[in-house]
């Protein structure tokens, strides 16, 4: 199997796992993987676990023009926020989705943060929120390359939640990781709120943190 064909399966394969997980609904979320000097990513309006191979939709990274698309076919209206974060980064794959814990935070426009959980502070940090710009303009990119220099996964404000990283399901597991924690949190004030861990062992998950991002 050749490297497009490789894409092509990881890029289907993460865009049914977000709808076989619940982190989607039927025409919501999007996926993309970088190809070189283009990219090929989800179409709008097609339920992400019905995707075949010729759905996706092939797009010019420098320009954005949609290059290569079947009929009936366009680009994600999200296609300008993955352009800037592949301008902008290293990733080789974007998933944008509304999994409800983690969007609740964008709803409120706060960031998802914790003082008590320290699989999140090693894994995450935390996830930083950008401001909001309307979806599908490229308003919504205001903050995405300062988002980019820390982490890998970000809030959009009033809207959702992206991930990215080497491959379609490496970002699509991530994710996944971020909502289960924002669902831990979320519980976690029915029991009265966090019991913060100390502030020498936050830093220190801190400092695991970008060590392994220094590794990358």
């Amino acid at each position: 199997m050749n490297e497009r064909a490789q894409k092509v399966q990881d890029c289907l394969k993460a865009a049914k796992l977000l709808y076989r997980r619940f982190l989607v609904n039927t025409y919501e979320g999007n996926v993309s993987v970088r190809l070189g000097d283009t990219i090929l990513i989800t179409p709008s309006a097609v339920c992400k676990e019905e995707l075949e191979e010729d759905d996706l939709v092939e797009v010019d990274l420098a320009s954005g023009e949609t290059l290569r698309a079947k009929e009936g076919r366009v680009p994600s209206s999200e296609t300008k926020m993955h352009l800037c974060v592949y301008r902008n980064s290293a990733a080789q794959a974007v998933v944008h989705a509304h999994p409800p814990f983690a969007t609740a935070y964008a709803v409120a426009a706060k960031p998802i943060e914790t003082r008590a959980y320290p699989e999140m502070r090693v894994l995450y940090d935390r996830i930083p929120v950008c401001r909001y710009g309307r979806p599908g303009t490229e308003a919504v990119n205001a903050d995405v390359p300062e988002a980019l220099k820390t982490h890998d996964v970000f809030l959009l404000s009033n809207h959702g939640l992206v991930a990215c990283g080497p491959s379609a399901m490496v970002a699509a597991h991530r994710l996944e990781g971020v909502e289960s924690i924002a669902k831990v949190l979320t519980l976690a004030q029915l029991h009265g709120g966090e019991s913060p861990l100390p502030r020498a062992e936050l830093d220190a998950l801190q400092e695991i943190y970008f060590d392994k991002r220094r590794q990358l």
